[in-house]
């Protein structure tokens, strides 16, 4: 279901960036994709960082940041997005995640979110690699790519782990949730 990911380190440094929007502007931009084909992928091109989709960015890069004590609490301070290999070299598996969001391989999952305002977003988890891309949904028929990255890190498989479990255990706050 799954390419190999790509080889990146075969890419000129000064060239990557461009070689990964080739494949976001073919999946996302070149030709519209759907999710059970129903729900439009909105690759949101008036959202633009540096000409580029802001939502390729989530896709291909990851927030360096430190917490920062100011006043008497501690905040998290960005020092900026960074490419990240891990995630950058599987940009193909997002789309292949979407259309293939009902195979055994993929854990589907809502999740009720702790931001501002409580958005409940789509966890698509390609568990046997590690892999998760997350929705938003946008209305009735749209959506946009909050993010997608390789989970690098136990605890976070865990927690991902336990977020699926509390789905499909009938979570309250999650009635009726479904986009399909």
């Amino acid at each position: 279901m799954l390419s190999t990911p790509l080889q990146l380190s075969t890419i000129e440094a000064s060239q990557i960036i461009d070689y990964l929007y080739a494949f976001f502007h073919r999946d996302f931009i070149a030709n519209k994709t759907y999710i059970a084909k129903t729900i439009y992928i909105d690759p949101r091109c008036y959202r633009k960082d540096e000409g580029k989709e802001s939502d390729f960015w989530h896709l291909t890069t990851r927030e360096d940041k430190h917490k920062e004590r100011q006043g008497n609490r501690w905040v998290w301070v960005s020092n900026g997005r960074y490419t990240d290999f891990s995630r950058a070299s599987r940009i193909e598996w997002v789309k292949q995640i979407l259309i293939n969001h009902d195979n055994d391989n993929i854990k589907l999952f809502y999740h009720q979110e702790s931001n501002q305002k409580r958005n409940i977003r789509l966890y698509l988890w390609a568990y046997d690699n590690d892999f998760i891309v997350i929705l938003q949904k946008l209305g009735r028929s749209r959506s946009f790519l909050v993010t997608s990255f390789y989970i690098d890190q136990p605890r976070k498989r865990d927690d991902y782990e336990r977020r699926f479990q509390n789905y499909i255990s009938g979570d309250p706050d999650l009635n009726n949730c479904e986009w399909f």
